[in-house]
């Protein structure tokens, strides 16, 4: 029987799974345009960096950003990375030249993209996240050394850490610790700006603060698109995101982690298992979850 923690862990990593990989099938794709869940679709940098988070938690007693970043660079030297982002990519091939961590990838402002608030939910479940802020931003600047990369990330993981305290917090109250806890950023910013107005929509959240990956914009929306969960499910949720256009897969990856540990592996719809149990590293990234909770 699983218990909630490991319940949550699952449907995280499951929920992100199916919103990269079905995101990923439509990005660059026309706007506003039918999501047909029924094909069979396959993960992305997003997922699979995740993955290579998890079997850093898993392999090592301590979490150190060298142990992950050289689990990044395992996955990327044996070529099980898709779809990279520049600044990801930098960082690899830095540290596959042998850099140190500290020094790999881009810095200013060309590091602000999501890439590190992509793969950082694995963290949530190990950490500590109020008390380790310095552990998470080390790990972030590993391929983001970026204060907006960096608070984007922080968002990810303060949201889940209210959802797996199975917190009774209504969405607009969530939204309110979540900027109290932020630093003064343009990722901070977009939140308020999402809380104040309001939007009705997906669709008009994504034109009020953008849908690309840069984080400032992919973090907020997702946010903002998860929290509409209650409201329109999660298979709705995905639709809209992707719908909006932008960075279909990170936006749609990062509303996934968010919405599957609210609801947790259990509570996942059949129809959403459907589409994970279709992507080939399925029962891998179930494998991965069971370890981390041992």
């Amino acid at each position: 029987m699983l218990d909630v923690i490991h319940d949550k862990l699952l449907g995280c990593l499951v929920g992100g799974a199916v919103g990269d990989a079905v995101g990923s099938f439509y990005e660059s794709g026309d706007e506003g345009a039918a999501v047909d869940f029924e094909k069979v679709f396959c993960i992305t940098d997003d997922t699979q960096l995740t993955l290579a988070t998890c079997e850093a938690i898993v392999k090592n007693r301590e979490l150190t950003p060298d142990k992950v970043a050289t689990s990044f660079l395992n996955w990327y030297n044996r070529g099980r990375l898709r779809g990279l982002g520049a600044s990801t990519l930098k960082a690899l091939r830095d540290l596959q030249m042998g850099a140190h961590w500290g020094l790999s990838g881009r810095s200013g402002e060309y590091a602000a993209g999501n890439g590190a608030a992509m793969r950082i939910a694995p963290l949530a479940f190990v950490l500590d996240v109020p008390n380790e802020r310095q552990l998470i931003r080390d790990i972030c600047r590993i391929t983001h050394k970026n204060e907006e990369a960096y608070v984007g990330a922080l968002c990810i993981l303060y949201l889940l850490h209210d959802r797996l305290a199975d917190s009774d917090t209504d969405d607009d109250e969530l939204m309110k610790k979540l900027i109290a806890e932020m630093p003064d950023t343009k990722v901070r910013d977009h939140l308020i700006l999402l809380q104040e107005a309001a939007p009705e929509t997906i669709s008009s959240a994504g034109k009020l603060v953008g849908t690309s990956g840069y984080v400032a914009s992919s973090v907020p929306f997702a946010i903002f698109a998860a929290l509409q969960l209650r409201q329109l499910g999660f298979r709705q949720v995905i639709t809209e995101i992707i719908q909006c256009g932008g960075d279909t897969d990170t936006n749609a990856s990062l509303a996934g982690q968010i919405m599957g540990t609210a609801i947790g592996f259990k509570n996942l719809p059949p129809d959403v298992l459907t589409v994970f149990n279709k992507i080939e590293e399925s029962s891998y990234i179930l494998e991965l979850g069971n370890q981390i909770r041992r």
